[in-house]
C-alpha cells in the first residue's frame, strides 16, 4: 500500500462518493416520509397487494402483511436503496479506480514512481473498501434513525442491522466485479455501462426466476440470491453460507484483478 496514492485517490473520488451517498440518503428520507404520512392506510394497501399472485409478490419482495410494519416497508424499498443504487455506485467506483490513470492520460505518474503494480491494486482496493464501508454505514444510520422516528422505535434493530450487512457484502462484491472488468477495458466509461447492465440485468433475471417458479436453481447465478431481505420473518438471521459464497467469489475476483493488472499494458 502507498499512502500518497491512497490520499490522492480518496480526494479524487470524494465527489463521486458524496453524490452517491447523498442520493441514497435523500431517497430513504423521502420513502420513509411517505410511510409516515400514509401509516393509517398501510393495512388497506397491504390487503390490496395481497390479491396479487404469490409469485408476483415474491418477485416484488412483498410478503404477507409486509407493510403493516415499519421494517417490512423498509425492507421492500431496501432493494432500491442499496443493491440497485448502491450496487451501481459500487461498480462505478471499483471500475473507475483502476482505469483512472489511462482515462485521464496520467499513467506516467504511476510508471515514474517506485510503485509495483501490486501496490497500485492493493492501495486502490483499500480506497474502494473505505468508501463502500463508509457509504453503507451512513445509509444504515439514516435507515436506523428514519425508521425509529417513523415508528417510535417499534421495530427490530438487529434485523435492520443484518439487512444492511447483506447490503454491504453485495456492494463490495459488485465493486470487485468492476475492478476485474476494468483491467480488461481501455476506458472506464465503457465499463460503466456494463456495470449498470450487470446490476439491473441480475435484478430483472432474479425477478423472472421468482415469477416462473420453474428453474429456481438458476437464481444461484445472481448475487441477489445471497441476500435475505425477509427482515420481518421470526427466523430472520445472518445466513453464513450466503456470506461465505459472496466472500469466496470476491476473493477470486480480487486475485484475478491482481494477476491481470500485473500483465496489462498500461496506456500513457
Amino acid at each position: 500500500m502507498n499512502l500518497n496514492l491512497l490520499f490522492k485517490d480518496l480526494k479524487r473520488n470524494f465527489k463521486s462518493f458524496l453524490g452517491g451517498t447523498v442520493s441514497v440518503v435523500i431517497f430513504i428520507c423521502i420513502t420513509i416520509g411517505i410511510y409516515s404520512s400514509m401509516k393509517d392506510s398501510m393495512e388497506m394497501i397491504t390487503e390490496l397487494y395481497a390479491t396479487l399472485p404469490k409469485s408476483i409478490m415474491e418477485a416484488l419482495n412483498f410478503g404477507e402483511n409486509q407493510w403493516n410494519t415499519m421494517l417490512g416497508f423498509y425492507a421492500t424499498y431496501f432493494v432500491y436503496y442499496v443493491p440497485l443504487i448502491g450496487g451501481i455506485f459500487a461498480y462505478y467506483l471499483g471500475g473507475r479506480l483502476l482505469a483512472s490513470e489511462e482515462q485521464n492520460k496520467t499513467a506516467e505518474f504511476l510508471l515514474s514512481r517506485p510503485l509495483s503494480r501490486n501496490t497500485v491494486v492493493a492501495t486502490r482496493l483499500l480506497v474502494y473498501t473505505i468508501y463502500i464501508v463508509v457509504f453503507n454505514i451512513l445509509v444504515y444510520v439514516t435507515g436506523l434513525i428514519s425508521c425509529g422516528l417513523a415508528s417510535d422505535w417499534e421495530y427490530s434493530i438487529p434485523n435492520l442491522t443484518i439487512l444492511h450487512l447483506y447490503g454491504l457484502m453485495f456492494c463490495l462484491f459488485i465493486g470487485y466485479i468492476g475492478f476485474l472488468i476494468s483491467v480488461f477495458m481501455k476506458k472506464a466509461r465503457s465499463s460503466l455501462m456494463i456495470g449498470i447492465a450487470i446490476v439491473m440485468g441480475s435484478y430483472v433475471f432474479d425477478m423472472v426466476i421468482r415469477i416462473t417458479d420453474q428453474v429456481q436453481f438458476l437464481s444461484y447465478l445472481t448475487p441477489f440470491k445471497y441476500m435475505n431481505i425477509d427482515a420481518i420473518s421470526p427466523d430472520y438471521k445472518l445466513d453464513v453460507w450466503r456470506i461465505l459464497v459472496l466472500t469466496g467469489v470476491s476473493l477470486i475476483l480480487i486475485s484475478l484483478s491482481f494477476l491481470r493488472y500485473r500483465r496489462k499494458d498500461i496506456l500513457i
